[in-house]
C-alpha cells in the first residue's frame, strides 16, 4: 500500500511538470502560460517536498518571470523566489547543474537590484562558486558559461581579486556557451556586444548575422523586441569590411 501511494505520487508529479513544460512553450500567453506553470510545479513539489526537479523548474520559471517582469519590485520579488527554489534544488540534489546556474541566476539578479550597501562583496565569489560547480558537472551548459563570461566581463577591476577567473577567459565562456545553445539570443546578443566594446567589428558582425538568422530563439518574445533589432541597428552601423 505505501510503494502504491508512493507510485502515485511519483507518477502525479510527473504530470504536473509535463503540463507545466507545455505551458512554458506558450510564449505568446507569457506571463500568465508561466505563472500558471509555475503553479503546477509548486504542487508537484507539494507532492514531494524533497525531490529536486520540481524546484529546479520553480527556479527556472522565476528567473524568466524576473526578466519579463516591467517594475523593479516584482522582478525582485521573482528572483528572490527562483533563488529560495534553487537554493532546495542544490539541497536535494547537489549534483544538479541547472540547480547551482539557477541558483547563481537568481541571486546574482537579486544583488544586482538591491541597494549596494546591502550586498557584500563576497557574493561574487558564492556566484562564481556555484557557476563553476555546474560546469564541472556539465562542462558545456549554455547558461552557466553564458553568465561565468558576463561575470568575469563586468566585474569591476579591484573586486576581481575575489574571483578564480580571469578577464581574458570572457570570450571563452561566451562562445562556448553559444556553441552549446546556438539558439540562445542573449548569449549571442552579449558576444556580439562584447565584441564590439572589443574592437572586432568583423567577429561583432558574424554574431549580428547569426542573431537575425534564428530560426528558435530562446526566448523568442526577447529576441524579436530586443535583440533582433539591436542586431539590426548594429549592422547598418558596423564599416563593411
Amino acid at each position: 500500500m505505501l510503494a502504491s501511494s508512493a507510485d502515485a505520487r511519483a507518477s502525479a508529479v510527473e504530470d504536473l511538470i509535463e503540463s507545466g513544460d507545455a505551458l512554458l512553450a506558450a510564449e505568446d500567453r507569457f506571463p500568465q502560460s508561466f505563472e500558471q506553470a509555475l503553479s503546477l510545479y509548486q504542487q508537484a513539489a507539494a507532492l514531494l517536498p524533497q525531490t529536486a526537479l520540481p524546484y529546479v523548474r520553480m527556479a527556472n520559471v522565476c528567473l524568466a518571470l524576473g526578466d519579463g517582469a516591467t517594475e523593479k519590485d516584482s522582478s525582485l520579488a521573482w528572483y528572490k523566489l527562483g533563488q529560495q527554489s534553487a537554493e532546495k534544488a542544490v539541497r536535494y540534489q547537489e549534483t544538479s547543474a541547472d540547480a547551482h546556474f539557477l541558483l547563481a541566476a537568481n541571486r546574482g539578479n537579486v544583488v544586482n537590484l538591491l541597494p549596494f550597501w546591502k550586498v557584500s562583496p563576497a557574493v561574487l565569489a558564492d556566484l562564481e562558486t556555484h557557476l563553476l560547480r555546474s560546469l564541472a558537472l556539465e562542462p558545456g551548459h549554455a547558461g552557466a558559461n553564458h553568465m561565468m563570461g558576463m561575470l568575469l566581463y563586468r566585474t569591476p577591476g579591484p573586486l576581481r581579486m575575489l574571483l578564480v577567473g580571469k578577464r581574458e577567459e570572457v570570450e571563452k565562456y561566451l562562445l562556448r556557451s553559444v556553441e552549446s545553445d546556438p539558439d540562445m539570443g542573449r548569449a549571442r546578443f552579449d558576444l556580439m556586444q562584447y565584441y564590439v566594446q572589443a574592437g572586432h567589428p568583423a567577429q561583432a558582425r558574424v554574431q549580428a548575422q547569426a542573431l537575425l538568422l534564428l530560426s528558435h530563439p530562446s526566448p523568442r518574445r526577447i529576441w524579436a523586441e530586443e535583440y533582433r533589432p539591436a542586431a539590426e541597428q548594429l549592422l547598418k552601423n558596423l564599416p563593411n569590411s
